[in-house]
């Protein structure tokens, strides 16, 4: 993609996220997760030994973001429930080893794109 490009894509995301109500932040919140975990999954996968610090600090900055608009107080066992999902899938995804780590960000991918599908069937 050309710098052009970039620019033009950034900005229709950025437009995105601006005129977005709070379900439509939270998808994208999903969008951005799982292309990030796509991502790490890639680069893993052609060059195990090459560092994802970068790609693993986003992500978890978005489960982190996951976690915290959860209302505990009125969510109830739900709210629990994902609180508990996002916890495991921020241990799948800052996981050191090496031999387990395509495996843990598939299963974080998995853990996500599942709760991702569930929200998108919430009007």
């Amino acid at each position: 993609m050309s710098f052009i490009q970039s620019g033009y894509a950034a900005a229709a995301k950025d437009a995105r996220v601006l005129n977005a109500n709070a379900h439509e932040l939270i998808t994208i919140l999903f969008e951005e997760l799982l292309n990030l975990l796509d991502e790490i999954h890639v680069i893993q996968t052609r060059d195990p030994t090459r560092k994802i610090v970068d790609q693993q600090a986003m992500a978890l900055s978005i489960v982190d973001s996951l976690i915290v608009s959860l209302d505990m107080e009125r969510g109830g066992e739900l709210a629990r429930n994902l609180r508990r999902n996002y916890s495991q899938a921020r241990a799948l995804i800052v996981t050191d080893d090496p031999v387990g780590r395509l495996e843990n960000n598939r299963a974080a991918y998995r853990i996500i794109s599942e709760i991702s599908s569930a929200w998108s069937e919430i009007a």
